[in-house]
């Protein structure tokens, strides 16, 4: 069950609403319940619920599948079509290509928050060690083989690119979950770079 805040005084708790929600469990796509605590206008009557984080509005995907799915797609050498996909092609549930391209369009937004915020994240997460333990030297590899990586924006889903090549690093070294790694990263940009 997520509690949330309460989004001012005018606000009282109005029981719950609950999704089905895809993650990723020990690199394995698991479906859970999420209770979300619902809020109630006292004076307007309209209602809103908390959600956490790495619930991805309209879709049964949580952020930590976003960030996966997205990893195998723009670290790939020859695109969305010809990846290997993360998760066996008999699971019913897997996301689809086109989710996969839904899911780039709305992360490309912040693109530029994630990058930063992970890499805040893996220092924060090392320290004392170099991050260099971590992160392979020479930085984000080029898409080798690749002319672009999608239809004009290629500048921004460049920095997610390199955003999910950081949290794929990270995951892989440090033996965290993506969503841990995620809420940290969350948490950093938020204390650097303004809403």
């Amino acid at each position: 069950m997520f509690q949330g805040e309460r989004p001012d005084d005018a606000w009282h708790a109005h029981g719950w609403t609950s999704k089905g929600l895809w993650v990723v469990h020990d690199a394995r796509l698991v479906r859970l319940r999420l209770h979300k605590r619902r809020w109630r206008h006292a004076e307007l009557g309209i209602t809103c619920h908390s959600r956490p984080f790495w619930d991805t509005p309209h879709s049964p995907y949580g952020l930590d599948v976003s960030f996966y799915v997205l990893g195998a797609w723009l670290l790939a050498v020859r695109g969305l079509h010809h990846v290997a996909w993360p998760w066996s092609h008999q699971h019913p549930e897997r996301p689809a290509r086109r989710t996969a391209q839904r899911m780039l369009r709305r992360l490309t937004h912040d693109a530029e928050r994630w990058l930063l915020g992970l890499r805040l994240a893996l220092i924060e997460l090392v320290a004392p060690r170099p991050l260099e333990e971590i992160l392979p030297a020479g930085g984000i590899p080029p898409p080798e083989g690749r002319n672009h990586v999608t239809q004009g924006s290629a500048h921004v889903a460049g920095k997610l690119r390199g955003a999910v090549w950081i949290a794929n690093c990270g995951v892989q070294s440090l033996s965290i979950s993506m969503r841990r790694l995620l809420g940290v990263a969350r948490r950093r940009a938020a204390e650097h770079l303004p809403q």
